[in-house]
């Protein structure tokens, strides 16, 4: 009787420490996703100081304020999880929400001066502290196997993606108040997330992990295999982002969709990613392992996509829910099978690159999307399916063939 009930007490204490998680996750990523509806509208207007800096474009300004961000996230996620191992989850978790929130207020104080330098070093700063979705996954991780990690996983995952669905429509409504009240709104979501990581997370949390190593999570690309994996990561993220940025131009030139068109043809998207996440991950999960679902999610993206390119009528709405399906299975599943192949390995720097790469194919994307686009928009959506297709065949190289990460087998 005395297991069962200390059995219990840990499950219960886990969950706990799990439902703040993602509520953290939940409230912090609408905030990082509410300025997304703001900056595109703010600079295409062009009739404030903060667009007119050095006598620049307005496009190219917008190009730099966007890029700054996720280049601040790059580095960020990079040293967070690896920290974590080393300073404790819970206090970097809380120092690092702070850190958003003071740089979220810093953006509204640019916004209302119109300093365009100030606000691009602000959303710098913002996007340094942002990279603590790493934190989220390692505590995911330390929590297995009390509550399975595929679970954890698929459930942080569901949280983002309700962030990305809650953020943006919020936005769009809090901008009839200024441009301000976006920024000021999304400092006060992640200062009520530090407060509620402070007060609600277990001091348990930051004791420091018995493996943690004082080195960025890039240290971990030393190791061969690692590096194999991080690049058919980096393919697959950059397949996912040429679709996240290139499809609402490619609705708005094969359809003529509006803004509002976009945004429910999103949250159509969202909903299958969460409803994925939270009720077809664990049936997956019990008939293949996590080499074959991540496999499978990422081939479903990949064949989404490239039917989705070419699709000329309402059927490409089903293209849209697969996609939105293969990647909330590919997000359950991949972070699980490198945890547990590298379980040995401190977790806050596993999940630290997994955050860094991504990041890393948002920028490529950009890139590539823009030269692909100058011809046709459906050449960039077609490359991305291409490059997720090759991702796939060289996880099932590296782990069929190759047996370079059979370990993660179960």
């Amino acid at each position: 009787m005395t297991e069962l009930t200390s059995s219990n007490i840990a499950t219960v204490k886990a969950q706990k420490i799990l439902a703040v998680t993602l509520l953290v996750t939940l409230i912090s990523v609408a905030g990082i996703a509410l300025p997304y509806p703001v900056l595109a509208p703010l600079f295409a207007e062009a009739n404030s100081e903060l667009t007119q800096f050095m006598g620049l474009p307005p496009e190219l300004l917008l190009g730099l304020v966007l890029g700054i961000y996720p280049l601040g996230i790059i580095i960020g996620s990079s040293m967070i999880g690896s920290l974590s191992d080393s300073f404790g989850r819970k206090r970097l978790l809380t120092l690092t929400l702070l850190g958003s929130a003071v740089g979220y207020g810093l953006t509204a104080v640019a916004a209302l001066s119109e300093q365009f330098l100030l606000f691009c070093l602000a959303r710098f700063f913002t996007g340094l502290c942002e990279g603590n979705i790493s934190i989220a996954r390692a505590i995911a991780a330390d929590l297995h196997p009390t509550i399975d990690k595929t679970r954890s996983f698929s459930l942080i995952s569901a949280m983002g993606y309700g962030g990305y669905l809650i953020g943006p429509l919020a936005g769009g409504y809090l901008v009839l108040l200024g441009i301000d009240a976006v920024f000021w709104i999304a400092a006060a979501a992640c200062l009520f997330c530090a407060l509620l990581s402070h007060i609600s997370l277990p001091n348990s949390l930051d004791i420091a992990a018995e493996n943690a190593e004082k080195q960025s999570s890039l240290a971990l690309l030393k190791d061969s295999a690692i590096r194999r994996f991080c690049l058919l990561y980096l393919m697959l993220t950059t397949g996912v982002n040429l679709y996240y940025e290139y499809y609402p131009l490619h609705l708005v030139r094969q359809y003529q969709y509006t803004s509002v068109d976009i945004s429910w043809v999103t949250v159509l998207l969202t909903s299958c990613m969460i409803a994925a996440s939270i009720l077809l991950n664990p049936k997956i999960q019990r008939r293949f392992n996590h080499a074959q679902a991540g496999l499978i999610g990422m081939l479903l993206f990949a064949t989404a996509l490239s039917l989705f390119a070419f699709t000329h009528s309402i059927l490409f709405m089903a293209t849209f829910a697969l996609m939105g399906v293969g990647i909330a299975i590919y997000n359950g599943f991949l972070p699980s099978y490198l945890s547990t192949a590298y379980e040995q390995r401190p977790q806050g720097q596993l999940m630290g690159i997994l955050v860094t790469i991504f990041c890393l194919g948002n920028l490529v994307a950009a890139l590539l999307g823009g030269l692909f686009s100058m011809f046709d928009v459906r050449a960039a959506l077609l490359f991305g399916a291409v490059i997720s297709a090759l991702a796939a065949a060289l996880f099932y190289h590296g782990h069929y063939r190759a047996n370079l990460w059979q370990q993660a087998s179960r």
